[in-house]
């Protein structure tokens, strides 16, 4: 039976060339569209209602700042430095975090569709109150990050470290863990129907949560079978 989980869409980006460079004043305001531009090496300042719409973030740093009701749509990220900046309320769609600094970085009671983490450093980052629908963490340190009351649907973390990452009252739905380290993973048991795990992160959950032993079965064992 063919999978009903649809693929991530990519950002639609027109060639980075043609896009306006820089914003004027190279200041945000409040309640401002920004379409078609490429931000490059600059600090930014939170503001209010700030909509981004086809644009290029690189090396982009919005350190210790806040945002409320931050929109991206269509939007690309690299190299840029979100560590201790929160953005409440956000929506994302069509989003890419390309090797990003998000140490402490916060988006609480957010939206967030169709959006990429790739070799993102997130420790101690926050998604609590959230809503993710088919989102991808690909080789990205989520230490110690939480996502207390977060709703999880169609999402992958693919070789990610997720030791004592939070999950309290969370809801998923086709979520997949396979492959990552979920070393002091903080989870209730009865969250895991829509989890998907591998052999070694379900023996570790039961040896952790329901003190089930998990062993191969040995030579001799096999033979009395």
């Amino acid at each position: 039976m063919p999978s009903k989980n649809r693929a991530i869409e990519p950002p639609n980006l027109p060639s980075s060339e043609i896009l306006n460079r820089g914003i004027p004043d190279n200041q945000l305001y409040e309640l401002e569209s920004y379409k078609n531009v490429y931000l490059s090496n600059c600090q930014l300042e939170g503001t209010r209602g700030v909509d981004f719409q086809c644009a290029y973030f690189d090396n982009v740093k919005t350190i210790n700042t806040y945002f409320k009701k931050l929109s991206l749509q269509d939007v690309r990220i690299t190299k840029s430095d979100f560590a201790n900046t929160e953005w409440e309320e956000a929506s994302l769609n069509k989003v890419e975090f390309i090797n990003c600094r998000l140490l402490g970085f916060k988006i609480i009671k957010s939206r967030l569709k169709n959006v990429i983490f790739k070799g993102c450093q997130g420790q101690f980052a926050q998604f609590n109150f959230s809503k993710f629908e088919r989102v991808i963490f690909e080789n990205s340190i989520l230490k110690d990050s939480t996502f207390v009351e977060a709703s999880l649907t169609s999402v992958k973390f693919i070789n990610c470290q997720m030791n004592n990452v939070i999950l309290a009252d969370a809801k998923f739905k086709d979520a997949d863990f396979r492959g990552s380290n979920i070393e002091g993973l903080q989870i209730n048991i009865n969250q895991l129907k829509g989890v998907i795990l591998d052999l070694f992160q379900a023996a570790y959950i039961l040896q952790r949560y329901a003190n089930v032993i998990v062993k191969p079965v040995d030579e001799e064992t096999a033979d009395n079978i």
